[in-house]
């Protein structure tokens, strides 16, 4: 089953994951809330103004997805992401439900014996949820398997 989606990551570091994860969902990026490479440039509005338009796009997701890049946990818009996607949010008299999260590991992070040692942005997903973790090439190989099983895995 689809879950609609947002891809949180650094833009200056994992734009071009963000863009295979998105071409890797196939005929499920229809369900992708966030942004794309015709998007237009946020840079330029106020603060405010960017958050309003990220709660728009994530609030009525299920599933983040977090790429993880060598200077990630510098993105305060990652960690904004972060804590609005996994709180229960309410709008309009709706409240949104935590989502589950996917961290995707830049292959260049990941050892020879698979393992991980970047730990400032995992810390602040794993306080909030249970995420499932999984290198980017894994990843785009099946990305409904890890999106499910991490909407699966959120706390109750």
């Amino acid at each position: 089953m689809a879950r609609k989606t947002f891809i949180s990551y650094k833009h200056s570091e994992s734009q071009g994951a963000r863009d295979k994860i998105i071409k890797a969902l196939g005929t499920d990026a229809s369900y992708y809330q966030g942004e794309t490479s015709a998007s237009p440039d946020l840079g330029d509005l106020k603060t405010q103004t960017i958050k309003n338009k990220l709660a728009d796009m994530i609030f009525s997701t299920s599933v983040l997805i977090v790429v993880i890049s060598n200077n990630v946990d510098k993105s305060s818009w990652v960690k904004w992401e972060i804590n609005y996607a996994t709180n229960r949010q309410t709008r309009n008299e709706r409240q949104s439900q935590p989502n589950g999260v996917v961290m995707v590991l830049e292959d260049y992070l990941v050892n020879s014996e698979n393992k991980y040692t970047h730990n400032q942005t995992t810390k602040l997903i794993t306080e909030k949820s249970n995420p499932v973790a999984v290198k980017l090439s894994e990843f785009l190989k099946n990305p409904s398997s890890y999106i499910e099983t991490a909407y699966n895995n959120v706390p109750k």
